[in-house]
């Protein structure tokens, strides 16, 4: 079964394809190589025939036929492998000296086999060139191509050589890449169908080294890890709309019963039904911040992210609640530096920020004075929003921005313990470090933006 996965898989067929390109790379090579060394050796033979010649021809031309002749015999008798072969001919075509076996025909270039003289009845091929020198006398100086066909023979099966070896080498390289990637994709798949039937908690092994797998199995265990986020807030607000909506609905299912029993005239009956439609909102506005909490965390708000003015942001949410908080018995003052941009979403900054200031306005005593301030420092941006009220326990701060939950002195005041929630969402969405400290007397919630 491994050998039909390895040959489909995608490096396989990357690196078949890359062999065969470099197989036709080395073949286009070899081929001009071959033509090239094909050329200069016959060019060296052609270029050592006219020397041959053009030595012969200053013999006769010195020294008469006499010269020439001597100047053969020398040549002739102290010629090895690779010398050239000579023929002396007169007028009537009577060999007065050289060894060449065969006679060309007529002047000029041309290519003849022979017998060779071991007697094995082998055949070689020479090229000769052939010219009058005068008088009659003709030259011929000769050539064996054999050395050529053998140089040329040699280089051929050395590229043959060396083109079968990068093929068997390509796809052994292949066949090993291919297995050692199979196995860390097989792991892959492995994980994901341990998760696909229900086991959340596997991850995609890393070894360490960086590579494009690694880089790939450490998105896949974050992305994994926020599904696995994702997972558990659905399951804890499931759990929380269970829990703290059944309070509510059972409040008006007995509202409403009451109503069928009991209400004799039409002025109580609206009065019921008044009653009834205040709960359904109170219901609506919970499932409704409920649902705006699970899209910010979801992520799906980042498309609308833009540069915008947070300096306005928080003036513009301050200068709205002061009425209110001076209505209440209670000052809010503001420290604002000017012209911070920060990129994010408008709406969801004007919320986290609206929310913030509405908590310390709504969960404070009168005489509180409340403070908002926002500058830059150590490259980033610091927002706090503080009061010196009665603060919260310090056992309290991380429940403070859990679903549906409220300090217990708050639960007279109107709300559905989804505020800060909503808080929490929108600061990990803009990657805001959102803390909550005492501020002795008070309480100090710090927020911190990437700059």
């Amino acid at each position: 079964m491994l050998k039909p996965k390895i040959l489909r898989t995608t490096i396989f067929r990357l690196a078949a394809v890359y062999v065969a390109y470099f197989a036709i790379s080395v073949g286009a090579l070899g081929l001009i190589a071959y033509q090239s060394a094909s050329f200069m050796l016959n060019y060296r033979l052609n270029a050592n025939v006219e020397k041959g010649m053009t030595t012969l021809k200053e013999a006769y031309q010195k020294g008469g036929l006499q010269r020439l002749i001597a100047t053969v015999n020398t040549r002739e008798n102290h010629r090895h492998g690779s010398a050239l072969f000579y023929l002396v001919l007169d007028r009537n075509g009577k060999r007065l000296a050289g060894h060449l076996s065969v006679t060309p025909s007529r002047s000029g270039w041309s290519e003849m086999t022979y017998i060779e003289d071991e007697g094995d009845g082998d055949m070689g091929e020479v090229r000769i060139l052939l010219k009058s020198l005068g008088d009659g006398v003709r030259v011929a100086v000769a050539g064996d191509l054999e050395e050529v066909s053998d140089y040329k023979e040699a280089i051929f099966i050395g590229f043959l050589s060396a083109f079968g070896a990068v093929v068997a080498l390509g796809v052994i390289g292949g066949l090993g890449l291919s297995l050692a990637l199979l196995k860390r994709v097989e792991t892959i798949r492995q994980t994901a169908e341990a998760i696909i039937a229900g086991d959340l908690s596997q991850r995609v092994p890393v070894r360490g080294v960086d590579d494009d797998l690694d880089r790939l199995s450490q998105t896949l265990n974050s992305m994994l890890d926020r599904i696995s986020d994702l997972i558990s807030s659905l399951r804890q607000v499931s759990a929380d709309i269970a829990h703290d909506l059944k309070t509510p609905l059972t409040r008006l299912r007995r509202g409403l019963e009451e109503a069928q029993a009991q209400v004799h005239s039409a002025d109580e009956y609206n009065a019921r039904i008044e009653s009834a439609i205040v709960h359904v909102d109170e219901i609506l506005a919970t499932f409704s911040a409920l649902l705006r909490i699970a899209q910010i965390e979801a992520g799906t708000r980042r498309i609308g992210f833009r540069d915008v003015d947070l300096s306005a942001i928080f003036s513009t949410v301050a200068h709205a609640f002061a009425p209110a908080a001076e209505d209440a018995g209670k000052s809010l003052r503001y420290d604002i530096s000017p012209n911070i941009r920060f990129w994010g979403d408008f709406e969801l900054l004007t919320q986290m920020m609206a929310n913030i200031i509405e908590n310390a306005v709504t969960h404070t005593p009168k005489g509180v004075h409340i403070s908002v301030r926002l500058r830059c420092e150590d490259g980033a941006i610091i927002g706090v929003v503080s009061d010196d009220g009665f603060g919260v326990p310090s056992e309290e701060y991380e429940r403070l921005f859990q679903r549906f939950y409220r300090l217990e002195r708050s639960r007279s005041t109107p709300g559905n313990g989804l505020g800060l929630s909503l808080v929490k969402a929108v600061a990990d969405l803009h990657s805001v470090r959102l803390d909550v400290r005492g501020a002795n007397p008070g309480l100090e919630v710090y927020m911190r933006f990437p700059a």
